[in-house]
């Protein structure tokens, strides 16, 4: 069994990994009721509640769960999926009053000492440290974050839950994104337990963490009882503090009401980290992951990866997982090599579907028609789809689901064969390597 909830870690990047990749419903029902159960260094063994069939779990998302989850824990792991136990389920179902949902579900690994401070987020993280300090006791109630996809948000906004429960356990803390309020909401409209939700938010809450305000947008309900909510919350003195994409000026589909109440406080954005941040980042990640990672290699991987710090960390993993699998040092040529594979140095550059299809298929000799089509076709038309999938999940923002959509409606299993395939293909054959490396660059020619 667990001995530690900083395992989790890398679940719960994978959590967020297949949450951008799924439909919000799909999320909903596979994934999100899944809970780790035991672990080892190799293996996760996910606990499935009964009323998932297990079956159907295993065909449909498996693959893509195991390949999420080794991107975020930087190295081969094999997911088993269990029938939830009578002592997990139980458990979970006395954990909150009106859902399964635990009231405290923060990430310890989120916390002020493992957020790495730099100019662009140095006003967020000295608001967020004072609200910590002395929930709803300062002028920051509520206090809104705000900025782009993977700058941080999500840790500072958990990094105040785990700082107040160090401070005072007896404190009532609720973590929730927008969207599991919402299902709780409905959930509660469901089983005519209204009240009880409202009653716990307004009664037994007493710091209430919410993340991504902005997918509340068009849910009018929602967003009436979020409004007295807040409003029974803020009258108590009780903290509040949201994250969100933008400031609340700029909230598309909120109600103007609930806007002027964001504006009550303090509202600050996190913007992309500078170079010198961005080494920071690299040097904490790599002595997280206890890798010998030279100065050099260091300075060249901040100045190449000009974005966010999911993208940072997620270049570290992938030098860990390559050096890993070829069993060798981590050298500038490898680093070199994933920059250069996966177009990191190359933000400005728009590689479309369609010019990879078209790449891919001039290589193989085929007919573009023959990849993308349902049937399998001859050995070469199947390699030539496994490689531009392989590339349109390297070369683009596409998600597994919709690159599946593109080859003939294909699921997310297959794309994740494809690309593990291609992957295994490289290592062995140094020549196809060298063909992948040479269509990448036309295609960055192209792009």
């Amino acid at each position: 069994m667990m001995s530690s909830t900083t395992s989790l870690h890398p679940w719960t990047a994978c959590l967020t990994s297949l949450k951008e990749k799924l439909s919000e419903d799909v999320y909903a029902q596979w994934i999100l009721p899944l809970k780790v159960f035991d672990l080892s260094e190799f293996q996760v063994s996910l606990a499935v509640p009964a009323n998932l069939d297990m079956d159907q779990l295993g065909r449909m998302y498996l693959g893509l769960i195991e390949h999420c989850y080794q991107e975020a824990n930087g190295r081969e792991v094999r997911i088993q999926l269990r029938r939830m136990p009578s002592t997990v389920a139980s458990s979970m179902g006395n954990a909150h009053p009106f859902t399964g949902m635990p009231v405290i579900d923060l990430n310890p690994n989120y916390t002020f000492e493992e957020f790495v401070v730099g100019s662009n987020s140095q006003f967020a993280y000295s608001a967020a440290l004072a609200v910590a300090k002395d929930p709803g006791g300062t002028k920051f109630n509520p206090l809104l974050i705000y900025g782009g996809v993977g700058l941080g948000k999500t840790h500072l906004l958990q990094a105040i839950g785990n700082f107040v429960v160090g401070e005072n356990p007896r404190k009532k803390i609720r973590y929730v994104t927008s969207e599991a309020f919402y299902r709780e909401f409905v959930e509660s409209i469901q089983h005519n337990r209204i009240n009880e939700l409202s009653n716990y938010y307004r009664n037994e809450v007493d710091l209430l963490l919410m993340d991504d305000v902005q997918f509340m947008s068009g849910k009018d309900r929602t967003q009436e009882e979020f409004f007295h909510i807040f409003n029974s919350l803020h009258q108590s003195r009780k903290q509040i503090v949201l994250t969100s994409d933008a400031p609340p000026g700029e909230l598309k589909g909120l109600e103007d009401r609930l806007v002027s109440r964001f504006q009550w406080g303090l509202f600050v954005d996190i913007q992309p980290p500078d170079r010198e941040t961005r080494e920071a980042i690299l040097r904490r990640k790599a002595v997280a992951l206890n890798l010998d990672i030279s100065d050099d290699i260091i300075g060249f991987l901040a100045e190449a990866i000009d974005s966010n710090i999911r993208v940072i960390e997620g270049a570290i993993r992938q030098l860990l997982l390559q050096a890993s699998i070829k069993h060798s040092d981590i050298t500038m040529e490898l680093a070199k090599e994933i920059v250069n594979r996966t177009g990191l140095n190359r933000p400005s550059k728009k590689v479309t579907p369609e010019d990879i299809t078209t790449v891919v298929a001039n290589y193989f000799v085929v007919e573009v028609d023959k990849i993308i089509e349902q049937g399998r076709g001859t050995k070469e038309v199947a390699q030539a789809r496994q490689l531009a999938m392989f590339l349109m999940k390297e070369l683009t923002s596409a998600s597994l689901k919709t690159i599946g959509q593109r080859f003939g409606g294909r699921d997310h299993s297959t794309v994740v064969h494809a690309i593990k395939t291609i992957e295994k293909a490289m290592e062995k054959d140094d020549s196809f390597k060298k063909s992948v490396d040479a269509i990448m660059g036309k295609l960055s020619a192209r792009g």
